[in-house]
């Protein structure tokens, strides 16, 4: 059965907490978004303002304690988390994203020079225990992870199914489908996911396209009822 992953994009530290409260209990695995304000002009937390990443970086302070060792990311034991890096220097941010103990990191694309290269350096400071994916835009051709995948640097990819980033309730692009289709015809096993304008009308034709994950902020946290709208999404995915 295809996966119903909750995405939490939030600008501090106390929204974050409540979406994850929202959610306990109810799913496996929770995608933190992590924006810049640079790759994407969003600031999501753990930033409180756009990184310039050649000073000093202006974290929340929840997030500088987890650093710290001073107190635990919330909800670690109920969620495997899953970080989705819309960031421009995913390799300086690395070593302290992993005390929020995660269990898949996505990288974009759209953000290495050297794609090749740069990922094989960010896996070499992660934890063997976590999966490396990547995400695409809408307007990426998919050929361009073949080498990736092909050398097993790359375990899961994620597909933008909508054309501005970093922000919830996006209109659906179609270029999903194909990009969906052409990846999965390559690679029958290769765990495959969405992001962006997943929604219950939405969900059916991704999954007929090859998702085997789909990642939902807007179409889960805007119900009116969570708890309902996961098991709707459960339901139409059967």
């Amino acid at each position: 059965m295809t996966e119903i992953i909750p995405a939490v994009l939030e600008k501090n530290y106390t929204e974050v907490v409540k979406r994850l409260d929202q959610v306990a209990g109810l799913v496996k695995t929770v995608q933190i978004d992590i924006c810049d304000g640079v790759f994407v002009p969003s600031v999501t937390w753990p930033f409180i303002s756009p990184a310039q990443y050649d000073k000093t970086l202006n974290l929340d302070v929840g997030y500088q304690k987890i650093v710290a060792d001073e107190k635990e990311m919330p909800h670690w034991e109920n969620f495997d988390f899953e970080l989705d890096l819309m960031v421009a220097d995913a390799k300086k941010l690395l070593p302290d994203l992993m005390t929020l103990g995660p269990s898949r990191v996505l990288f974009h694309a759209e953000a290495f020079t050297d794609l090749y290269t740069e990922i094989e350096e960010c896996c070499k400071l992660m934890p063997t225990i976590v999966e490396p994916g990547i995400a695409i835009n809408a307007d990426t051709n998919p050929e361009v992870l073949f080498e990736l995948l092909d050398a097993g640097l790359i375990t899961s990819v994620q597909c933008m199914g909508i054309a501005k980033i970093g922000y919830q309730g996006q209109p659906f692009d179609e270029r999903v489908v194909a990009n969906l289709r052409t990846l999965r015809a390559r690679y029958p096993k290769l765990p495959l996911g969405v992001d962006g304008a997943v929604t219950l009308e939405t969900a059916p034709k991704l999954v007929e396209a090859g998702a085997t994950r789909l990642a939902s902020g807007s179409g889960i946290f805007a119900a009116p009822d969570i708890t309902k709208r996961i098991k709707e999404f459960e339901s139409v995915l059967k």
